[in-house]
């Protein structure tokens, strides 16, 4: 379908209230759970279930096709046929690739229990830091040895500015931002590695268009993620992005956070609210890869019971049902340099990789706490996904482990503690972490190994 034609629809479809479609979805969701028999058991947070994972599937076609896509801007739906999404559902790429030359990766669709490595793209989510600290936490994603692409924090102010949306200050930025990537490869031996998100301190399409120049070191094999709004729904910003990246020779992706316990209710409904986000991504952004991060609007993390069941019973569902080359990311309640953030994360990630995602990682402390973040937890995550692809543990085996880290960690969750700054973990010199963050590390590792957990 012609790009031009999504437009049309967003301008031409049935006005609607944005109240009126929240509450639409949030009904349509909560039918369509009885509908298809769509049920998290407490208790049993990761299992193998093929036939509701194909059920969850089919109940989130049905939820996008009635629905469409809500525009903001024009306070219309763009909605779309059945033969329409199949077609390119049928179409779609089952593999993208980032990076150019010896540094070039492929990031592949991926199935449940699969022993293939899981693509990796370790970057802080977004986390801001100072500028005189951006560099150095910007190499130590860089520098993770598992890195397929990787990605940068945001800025708190550039020359004492602070980087607001829509203003100059925010393309400065921008600009800024792609040169520190580019030298950040430089700098660790990999010139042509990928930059999976190659703006993290800039949102508006101006900004991104400004900086996505070779000149400024954006190059072909770099991407772009484009956020849907929670829930379903896109505005112009999101649009005009689309209408740049599909001609610019960058690879675009989409990217989905539905919120647990808001209009998309609860576990069964998020998951298939989560599901139909994807198309979403492929019929009005034209992504060629989708990354999400299902959060519970509380405790703003997925690392507990029913979240986990959220990511695993989607990832089976899409990794069974679709092309897509699937992403997802961890979000913990606890901060770098604690127990109970390995925990999290590992729960995450052996969940995610056994259910048929690649990894996004990491997001510490609720993403809510400047400069909370580290390469150590991303580079973790990562070979704990290379670990557990290559363990020959099957979904209900990682069920059992995952069951034993939620009884130490759950609890806890909404007094998590919020651990340390990069500074307090990190040698700033050496760009390595510190003994004690390394000691937990090792600690914890022991101890899922004699939780069952293969390593």
């Amino acid at each position: 379908m012609d790009f031009l034609e999504v437009i049309r629809r967003f301008d031409t479809g049935p006005i609607v209230s944005e109240k009126d479609y929240d509450s639409s979805l949030f009904n349509l969701a909560r039918g369509l759970k009885e509908e298809f028999n769509i049920k998290y058991t407490p208790g049993e947070p990761v299992k193998t279930d093929n036939e509701m994972a194909d059920r969850l599937f089919e109940a989130a076609v049905r939820l996008f096709l009635a629905l469409g896509v809500y525009c903001i801007d024009t306070r219309k739906v763009c909605k779309f046929t059945r033969d329409e999404l199949e077609k390119r559902l049928d179409q779609a790429p089952d593999a993208v690739k980032f990076g150019r030359g010896s540094n070039e990766r492929v990031m592949k669709h991926r199935t449940v229990g699969d022993s293939a490595p899981p693509f990796c793209s370790p970057n802080p989510v977004g986390t801001p830091v100072r500028q005189e600290l951006f560099e150095t936490v910007l190499y130590s994603y860089a520098s993770v040895p598992l890195a397929d692409t990787f990605s940068g924090p945001s800025l708190l102010s550039l020359n004492g500015m602070p980087v607001e949306s829509g203003t100059p200050t925010e393309i400065e930025a921008a600009i800024w931002n792609i040169q520190k990537i580019d030298q950040a490869r430089r700098s660790v031996g990999r010139p042509g590695m990928g930059c999976h998100n190659f703006i993290s301190c800039a949102e508006k399409t101006d900004a991104i268009i400004a900086s996505a120049r070779p000149g400024f070191g954006a190059k072909p094999g770099d991407g772009l993620l484009n956020g849907a709004i929670a829930e379903l729904k896109v505005d112009y910003e999101r649009l005009k992005k689309v209408a740049f990246m599909r001609n610019s020779g960058l690879v675009i992706g989409g990217l989905y956070g539905p919120l647990m316990g808001g209009y998309a209710g609860g576990p069964e409904e998020t998951a298939i609210v989560l599901a139909a986000h994807h198309f979403l991504g492929l019929m009005a952004f034209d992504a060629k890869w989708h990354d999400s991060f299902p959060i519970n609007i509380n405790q703003v993390c997925n690392t507990e019971s029913r979240l986990l069941w959220i990511i695993s019973i989607s990832g089976q569902a899409l990794s069974r049902n679709t092309r897509f080359p699937l992403m997802n990311a961890c979000f913990t309640s606890a901060g770098p340099c604690t127990s109970m953030l390995f925990d999290e994360l590992c729960a995450h990630t052996v969940t995610a990789v056994a259910s048929g995602f690649n990894i996004n990682p990491m997001a510490p402390a609720r993403n809510r706490h400047p400069e909370r973040c580290s390469g150590m937890e991303a580079g973790a995550c990562c070979e704990i996904g290379h670990a557990v692809a290559q363990s020959g543990m099957d979904l209900d085996e990682i069920g059992i482990f995952v069951k034993k880290l939620l009884e130490g960690y759950e609890k806890d969750i909404p007094r998590a503690p919020l651990g340390s700054t990069f500074e307090e973990c990190f040698d700033n010199k050496k760009c390595e972490p510190s003994p004690e963050y390394l000691r937990l590390y090792d600690e914890a590792r022991k101890k899922w190994a004699g939780m069952g957990f293969r390593q």
